[in-house]
């Protein structure tokens, strides 16, 4: 059947629409003309695969990744950058219309990357034996089959050194038993730094021998094992200095990450008096910026490691008004329910999955304002419609292109007390 789409979903597939049902199809761009084949038909609606570009989209451009139409990682390289930012200012509106009930929002122009290729500053490589030797790669399209790279175009130019040189000495190992399992590898625009995981049950020390091989080059000389002493590394953003390792969670944008923790300081608008809680504070990216203004700062992760490493960031930068908390950020909210403790402004960084077990939590704490960051329209959606029922209104939505050339969506919404 032909179709004409007519928009992107938030998963990058194009929506078609005949007769009330939808269709979305896999590759499908806006203003593409398109004969597809439908792979499952749910009633409503359809999921299907181009069979012919019949007309293609002006919007159409070549992807210049070797593996664009294999590799899951990306689903918007054949999209030109500016309909890309277009595409995703509408899908997060939709998405907050439709899941949260929102009408007539005024969604902020989208913060575009300085660079939509080369920006990416942080990946995790899948390894795995094919076809007499090892490689290193990401799941395929729709699938958890591997597809292998030799390079990545959205990875800043020292992680693709680091993963063409991973590439080329994993290629002499022939024993399909190795114990590698997976690849970290993380640049401060300065060096790479590679951490390897050995497979489950496998002992950190069975990747000495890799180790030491790679050592021998320079895009790869700065390596280790997860399970030994990881090696670690400092960047810079917003005026502190970060202490990070490879296995652990950081944003993969600089220049985003930093124009994302400029809009939660100025959101935030501390006059040196205000407390503030910091839920799901990671190695303390909002944490530091934020205290710079505020009276104290209360951050809260669950990760461990993630809490050290921010401890010694604060110490480095001799920051000394955070309480860091390993905690669950829900557990943590009914504790200080017990001592009545408030906070001017409580600032959320969840996980993909939202932060729905602590929404309660956070209004019994009546901050004047919420800074909500996410990675997820939907969930967002969702907690933002819970926290507009606990007396909260939404103020602004700023969407950040943290992942160009994917279907990835950022944002920052402020809320205030009603």
């Amino acid at each position: 059947m032909q179709v004409k789409i007519e928009s992107l979903s938030s998963s990058g597939a194009g929506i078609a629409k005949i007769d009330g049902k939808v269709y979305f199809v896999t590759g499908g761009l806006p203003d593409d003309l398109l004969e597809i084949k439908i792979v499952k038909d749910k009633g409503s609606f359809a999921e299907a695969v181009i069979s012919e570009v019949v007309e293609p989209s002006a919007k159409r451009v070549e992807a210049p990744c070797p593996v664009f139409n294999q590799c899951g990682g990306c689903q918007l390289q054949t999209l030109n950058y500016g309909a890309q930012l277009s595409e995703k200012e509408n899908i997060i509106g939709e998405t907050l219309s439709r899941i949260g009930g929102f009408k007539n929002l005024n969604i902020e122009p989208i913060k575009a990357s300085s660079e939509h290729y080369g920006y990416r500053n942080r990946v995790t490589l899948s390894a795995f034996f094919y076809s007499g030797m090892w490689h290193v790669g990401y799941n395929q399209k729709r699938s958890n089959r591997k597809v292998k790279i030799e390079g990545c175009p959205v990875s800043d130019v020292l992680v693709e050194a680091a993963i063409g040189r991973l590439s080329n000495v994993l290629s002499s190992i022939s024993d399909p038993s190795y114990s590698l399992d997976k690849v970290h590898i993380s640049s401060n625009a300065k060096f790479s730094y590679i951490t390897l995981v050995a497979k489950q049950g496998r002992r950190a020390d069975s990747l000495n021998v890799l180790i030491k091989h790679l050592k021998r080059y320079e895009e790869t000389e700065n390596v280790s094992v997860l399970g030994q002493r990881e090696v670690e590394f400092e960047y810079e953003s917003a005026g502190f200095n970060f202490i990070s390792r490879p296995s652990v969670f950081a944003q993969a944008n600089y220049s985003v990450n930093l124009a994302m923790v400029e809009t939660v300081i100025e959101w935030a608008g501390s006059d040196g008096s205000d407390r503030v809680l910091d839920l799901y504070c990671g190695t303390g990216n909002f944490s530091l910026p934020l205290s710079r203004n505020a009276l104290s700062v209360d951050a809260v992760e669950i990760n461990r490691s993630a809490v050290n490493l921010a401890k010694r960031s604060a110490k480095l930068n001799k920051v000394d008004n955070i309480r860091f908390h390993v905690s669950p950020s829900g557990h943590f909210i009914q504790e200080l329910d017990k001592d009545n403790i408030k906070f001017e402004t409580v600032v959320l960084d969840p996980p993909r999955e939202g932060a729905k077990e602590s929404l309660e939590g956070i209004a019994r704490l009546a901050p004047s304002k919420i800074i909500y960051v996410s990675c997820d329209p939907a969930t967002l959606a969702r907690d933002l419609k819970g926290l507009a029922g606990l007396g909260y209104e939404l103020t602004a939505v700023r969407p950040f292109d943290m992942f160009p050339e994917t279907s990835h969506i950022e944002s920052v919404t402020l809320l205030s007390r009603a």
